[in-house]
């Protein structure tokens, strides 16, 4: 019984399904059923099989012989790995939102005003519904950019995505642009709307951070504050409790416009609490209530004569353990201070980056940074 009902079983089986198992047990026939097992004892021993003349050939496996209990298991074996070869390849794959070196077209789902100069820029990719975030690894890993093309100048320049917030939908991408004077790119940007297209191409990793940090001191001019809050959301987001640093931010712009509403100190903003609240600011102080232990931010203002120099970034880099014990020995890749900004403002402090075979290199330490000579500390320019 088991024979027949088997076979029935196998012949009505899809072919794809079939030509699976054949590829996996060749010791099968086109009905399924084992060769070594049809073969009789008489024919393995040399006797002769042909048939009496005037008898009919039966055409196929002989069902009135059942199969033994090690042929039975095989052949649902065989079925069991055909079925699920063909399970999988028909299972729709996870599709990526890059094909590097391809620039991938997004779609702009929202234009938000950061300040007067700035827009907040969020791009959906043109592909069907994700179930998992494409961009898991980078956040997980630290700071990363794609380029955006201009296609009447055929030209492409590098930005920081945002850290998602709530209200971010799984797969969009979010940018601080800021409209430099006579800026190609940012001008081209600045101009378009809602549903515009735009080509993206990526991910480039920029700093892949060490799994043991401890202190974090990030400079950040204008729209260097993206990475910066690449950074923060990393260490905070995706690290254990324990393995959280203390990071510190100093954000520097020229203008009060684009920093509305940003208070260097608790207390300060509890006797004067701002009127109006920049996007950007407002995001920066959710990820301080969250992290009220890990997370300090300061806001320095040229127009408003407070200016980052050598005496504050002294203060930085000198934590509260040399200032009460005195010095200590600590791993060099576990402190790290960060540079980003306009390229004045990355000289300013840091020293010039290089060009190496086509591509920008760190370079030597140079500017303010340099000339403190700090041992203890890894500065990267971003």
């Amino acid at each position: 019984m088991h024979t027949v009902h088997l076979t029935t079983a196998w012949l009505h089986l899809p072919s794809t399904c079939r030509s699976a198992a054949f590829a996996r047990f060749p010791v099968l026939n086109h009905t399924g059923v084992c060769y070594r097992r049809l073969l009789s004892g008489s024919a393995r021993k040399g006797v002769n099989n042909e048939r009496p003349k005037g008898k009919k050939e039966r055409i196929g496996p002989r069902l009135s012989k059942p199969f033994s209990r090690h042929s039975y298991k095989l052949l649902l074996a065989v079925l069991g790995v055909a079925l699920a070869d063909q399970t999988i390849r028909w299972l729709p794959s996870e599709k990526k939102v890059f094909d590097a070196p391809r620039f991938t077209p997004f779609t702009i789902v929202s234009r938000q005003e950061a300040s007067p100069t700035s827009i907040i820029l969020t791009l959906r990719p043109d592909v069907s519904t994700l179930k998992t975030d494409p961009y898991l690894k980078c956040w997980e890993k630290g700071t990363w950019s794609v380029e955006a093309k201009q296609p009447l100048l055929q030209i492409a320049r590098s930005y920081t995505p945002l850290p998602p917030d709530e209200t971010t939908a799984l797969g969009d991408l979010r940018f601080l642009i800021r409209r430099e004077h006579k800026g190609e790119m940012s001008g081209y940007l600045h101009a378009l709307q809602p549903g515009a297209k735009i080509q993206l191409r990526g991910p480039h990793p920029e700093f892949n951070l060490p799994e043991m940090v401890t202190d974090v001191v990030f400079l950040a001019g204008g729209t260097g504050i993206a990475p910066a809050l690449q950074i923060v959301y990393t260490l905070l987001e995706f690290r254990r409790a324990e393995d959280r640093p203390r990071i510190r931010v100093v954000w520097a712009n020229r203008r009060r416009e684009d920093c509305v509403g940003g208070i260097s100190s608790a207390i300060e903003a509890r006797k004067s609490p701002p009127k109006e609240v920049g996007i950007v600011v407002k995001e920066i102080q959710r990820l301080q209530q969250r992290y009220p232990e890990h997370l300090q931010v300061e806001y320095l203002v040229d127009e408003e004569g407070i200016f980052l120099d050598q005496n504050r970034l002294s203060r930085l880099t000198k934590s509260e353990s040399e200032v009460k014990f005195g010095p200590v020995t600590t791993r060099i890749d576990s402190r790290l201070l960060f540079v980003s900004g306009p390229e004045g403002f990355v000289n300013h402090f840091a020293g010039p980056k290089e060009w190496q075979d086509g591509k920008q290199v760190q370079g030597g330490l140079g500017g303010i940074l340099g000339r403190m000579r700090l041992r203890d500390w890894k500065v990267s320019k971003l």
